[in-house]
């Protein structure tokens, strides 16, 4: 037996508009979708600051880098160094394209000293033989797009990247 569902009649001077409204219904059913998306995106850290993909963390020999994978164009970021505890001084290495990307605003606490040599940037940081050593370079992103620099701690540096949205 076949179940057929009979229209209500609508009263005079009402017009029908039910194939607007699941029209409608479905545009608005596909914008949550998209915002539900958009929101996810950025709690995984994939449209900026927080979240868990929007810093990378470089381990070497001589301590860590955690450096930013996603970030913002105009806007403030940080590099956090990490140098182990040693008799002798620590060197952060930069390369250009990475001053091409990033501008250094100020580093916590202060280098001992800074050379160029090689292409390559270099900021040595005084020795501490019972503790680790916490740098923070503060830096503000230059241009948008993928950029790509070498870094690293000593004669350590690799190869490294970051997206910065416009």
């Amino acid at each position: 037996m076949k179940e057929t569902s009979k229209a209500v009649p609508l009263p005079d001077g009402v017009d029908d508009h039910g194939r607007f409204q699941r029209r409608f219904w479905i545009v608005q059913r596909c914008a949550w979708v998209v915002f539900a998306v958009v929101l996810i995106a950025c709690l995984l850290g994939l449209l900026g600051r927080g979240g868990p993909f929007s810093r990378s963390v470089v381990q070497t020999a001589q301590g860590s880098l955690d450096l930013p994978a996603i970030s913002r164009w105009n806007a403030p970021d940080e590099l956090k160094v990490t140098l182990s505890a040693s008799d002798q001084d620590r060197t952060v290495i930069l390369d250009p394209p990475f001053l091409e990307a990033f501008s250094v605003e100020g580093i916590d606490p202060p280098q001992k000293q800074t050379f160029a040599r090689d292409g390559h940037i270099g900021y040595v940081f005084a020795a501490d033989a019972t503790a680790e050593t916490t740098v923070i370079f503060r830096l503000q992103t230059q241009r948008p797009g993928l950029r790509s620099y070498a870094i690293g701690i000593g004669n350590d540096a690799s190869e490294r990247s970051t997206f910065i949205f416009p």
